[in-house]
C-alpha cells in the first residue's frame, strides 16, 4: 500500500493540508490514524484486513493490492529482461521502476505528474548516459527531440491535449531509451491511450471532452520499450 499512500500523502502536502501526520509514517486515508508496520505489508495486509481499514472499518480501494502486485511483477520482468548482475545497477533500476509506478498512479488519480519524481528520474537517466560516453550525444538529442515533440503538442493544444508534466517526462524517456526506442514508447502510449479512451467513453465513464491523464500511457510505453523495444521495432518493420 506504500506507493498508493505515498501518492495520497504527497497530494496532501501539495494542498498544504494541516495534518500533523502527513510528513510521518503511513496513515489511514479516512480517519488519519497512524498505521502499524503490519498494515503496510504489500498485498498480504489488504487480504488479511479483507479490504477494510483496521482502525475505522472503511473499505480500502482495490487499487492497493493491484498496484503492489503489479510492482512485484514489473520488478521480476525488469530483472529478467535486462539481465541485471550488478547490485548497484539493480538498486538504481528498481528505484526507477518504483518512481515510474508512483508517477503513473499519481497522475491517474490527481491528473498531474509530480515534479520531484520526474526530476529524480531525469537525474538518474542522465547519470546513466554520462557514464556511457560513446552515446552521450545521441541520447541527449533523443531527449531534446522527445520533449520537443510533446512541447509542440502542448503549445498547439494550449495545454489541453498535452500537459507540461508530460513534456518534462519525455526528457527522461529520451535519456533512458534513446532513438528509436523512444518513438516505440510514444507509439505504444498513443495507441493504448486512444484505445482506453474509446473504451471509457463506451462504458460512459468519461465524455468526449473529458480530460484523461496521458502520463500513465507514456510510462507504460516507456516500460514496454525498455523491455522489448528491439522486438517491437522488428515487428513494426515486418508488418509495415
Amino acid at each position: 500500500m506504500l506507493v498508493y499512500r505515498t501518492a495520497v500523502k504527497y497530494r496532501l502536502l501539495r494542498r498544504k493540508t494541516p495534518r500533523n501526520d502527513v510528513g510521518g509514517r503511513s496513515f489511514c486515508d479516512y480517519c488519519g490514524k497512524q498505521l502499524s508496520c503490519w498494515d503496510n505489508i504489500p498485498v498480504v495486509s489488504w487480504l488479511g484486513l479483507r479490504g477494510k481499514s483496521r482502525c475505522c472499518g472503511k473499505k480500502l480501494p482495490g487499487q492497493y493490492p493491484l498496484v503492489e502486485l503489479g510492482m512485484g511483477i514489473i520488478f521480476v520482468i525488469t530483472n529478467y529482461q535486462l539481465l541485471i548482475t550488478n547490485s548497484g545497477q539493480l538498486i538504481l533500476i528498481l528505484a526507477t521502476v518504483t518512481l515510474l509506478v508512483f508517477s503513473a498512479v499519481f497522475d491517474w488519480k490527481y491528473m498531474i505528474l509530480p515534479d520531484f519524481s520526474t526530476l529524480i528520474l531525469i537525474i538518474m537517466a542522465l547519470l546513466g548516459v554520462i557514464f556511457d560516453e560513446k552515446n552521450i550525444i545521441p541520447y541527449l538529442l533523443s531527449a531534446i527531440g522527445a520533449s520537443g515533440l510533446l512541447l509542440g503538442l502542448h503549445v498547439i493544444t494550449k495545454g489541453k491535449g498535452m500537459g507540461f508534466g508530460d513534456v518534462k517526462l519525455a526528457i527522461f524517456m529520451g535519456l533512458l531509451l534513446g532513438w528509436p526506442k523512444v518513438m516505440v514508447a510514444f507509439y505504444v502510449a498513443f495507441i493504448v491511450g486512444a484505445g482506453v479512451s474509446v473504451l471509457l467513453m463506451m462504458l460512459k465513464k468519461v465524455k468526449l471532452r473529458s480530460a484523461i491523464p496521458f502520463g500513465p500511457f507514456l510510462i507504460l510505453g516507456t516500460v514496454l520499450a525498455w523491455w522489448w523495444g528491439d522486438e517491437i521495432i522488428k515487428l513494426l518493420i515486418t508488418n509495415y
